[in-house]
């Protein structure tokens, strides 16, 4: 069996982690072990994105958000049995390092959900932040702030608003599918496997403001002043790397907002958690909120739905159709227009 099963790689410290991998291994298997890392890293990830300093924070809502988190579309994209399993190994962990008195021992919900899915998973799911657009381009001005990657970074933000792609599809992105005349990048699906499937590869547009920029970074050094860029056929390499992931995307978005001074605006969920209010899944909502209502300071159409349901890579017309009710307000201005007093 090859592969890492032992070493940790994370942002947050999971004390004796590794030796509990060790004993995984002892007990189990080295393929056991493997998952079991794999399962603590992407429970990293989830701390990360939910702002959580330390294992010592999480509760017994936290670990019921992961399992969300496991499935969302945006991050683990893991199939219910994937889920179950790596939810109960990072709750094997929690209960061997963490506070033996949390109550986790009722699992009940998530065998229940996991195995069909609950009325409250479904609404869950369906909960959509957005943001306005001076928070946008407050958001932009943030990223250009980066000390190290200033326009790699802007551009990032821009591409997540424009366009409404996933973050794992923002790190794929590769140079050659982009074509400046058209305000176009061609882009692989990550919810399509299938490389024979129509919707395989999708093509997005951005602004012509984020042309001039892409200008900047494609023709004028921007990407060539990474001393990765030659070697690598991403549209955004890494500082050190070929090329970024979808947490360092993650990652960026965070750090756009807490040097714009945005991030503090946070969000209450319908079930109290408070959350980032900014995320690159905020950007994927306002992207789709935004082109539903019309642009209404020009009087510009919305986007039909066909059409928003293409860019964003969904496989139905269901999917999008929650956006219109975001829509009520360009409505009734439209109705004023047609029925004036």
């Amino acid at each position: 069996m090859s592969g890492r099963w032992s070493t940790l790689k994370t942002v947050h410290e999971f004390p004796d982690g590794e030796l509990w991998l060790r004993r995984r291994k002892q007990r189990n298997s080295e393929n056991n072990a493997k998952q079991a890392r794999i399962a603590l890293e992407e429970f990293d990830a989830f701390m990360y994105v939910y702002g959580f300093e330390g294992v010592e924070q999480i509760d017994n809502v936290a670990l019921e958000d992961f399992s969300y988190f496991l499935v969302d579309e945006d991050y683990g994209n893991h199939a219910h049995s994937t889920t179950r399993q790596r939810w109960y190994m990072v709750r094997n962990y929690l209960n061997d390092h963490v506070d033996e008195d949390l109550g986790w021992e009722d699992d009940g919900w998530i065998l229940s959900w996991t195995r069909g899915g609950t009325e409250t998973a479904h609404q869950r799911d369906l909960e959509i932040h957005w943001l306005p657009i001076p928070m946008i381009h407050k958001l932009i001005e943030g990223a250009a702030e980066h000390p190290m990657t200033p326009l790699r970074n802007e551009l990032i933000v821009r591409i997540l608003y424009n366009t409404g792609c996933r973050p794992s599809e923002v790190a794929r992105m590769q140079t050659r599918r982009v074509d400046l005349s058209t305000r176009s990048i061609t882009v692989q699906n990550s919810k399509v496997k299938d490389t024979d499937a129509p919707n395989y590869e999708k093509t997005v547009f951005f602004t012509r403001k984020t042309r001039q920029k892409m200008r900047e970074w494609l023709n004028r050094g921007g990407r060539d002043s990474l001393v990765t860029a030659s070697e690598s056929i991403r549209l955004f390499p890494g500082y050190n790397s070929k090329e970024i992931s979808s947490r360092q995307v993650n990652s960026i978005v965070r750090q756009a907002a807490d040097a714009a001074d945005v991030q503090e605006d946070s969000l209450e969920r319908a079930d109290g958690v408070m959350v980032n209010r900014v995320t690159p899944k905020a950007l994927r909502h306002s992207f789709a909120v935004h082109s539903v209502r019309g642009r209404e300071l020009s009087g510009s159409p919305a986007m039909d739905l066909e059409t928003l349901r293409q860019i964003m890579g969904h496989s139905t017309l269901e999917t999008v159709r929650q956006y219109l009710q975001f829509r009520e307000t360009t409505t009734r201005n439209t109705f004023d227009s047609c029925f004036p007093d």
